[in-house]
């Protein structure tokens, strides 16, 4: 296929495979970023509203880090 004067070659299936795994690791790497964004928020809110002091807020993230500590464990 021609460009200009430049020749572009179409991806062989071993690198649009890879093109495509890149991809769904960019996603998932997006979406987990977004649902932990969204855990830091509702940690946030319920630190608010509860009125945590800075011990009960350490205490909290603690608690959150095993929770994820855990799930990370399951998945693997």
């Amino acid at each position: 296929m021609k460009v200009g004067t430049e020749t572009v070659q179409a991806p062989t299936a071993h690198e649009g495979f890879l093109l495509a795994l890149n991809d769904a690791r960019l996603d998932e790497r997006k979406n987990a970023s977004a649902v932990f964004a969204a855990r830091l928020e509702a940690i946030a809110a319920f630190l608010v509203k509860n009125e945590i002091d800075g011990r009960g807020a350490v205490e909290t993230l603690r608690q959150e880090a095993d929770r994820i500590s855990i799930e990370s464990e399951e998945i693997h």
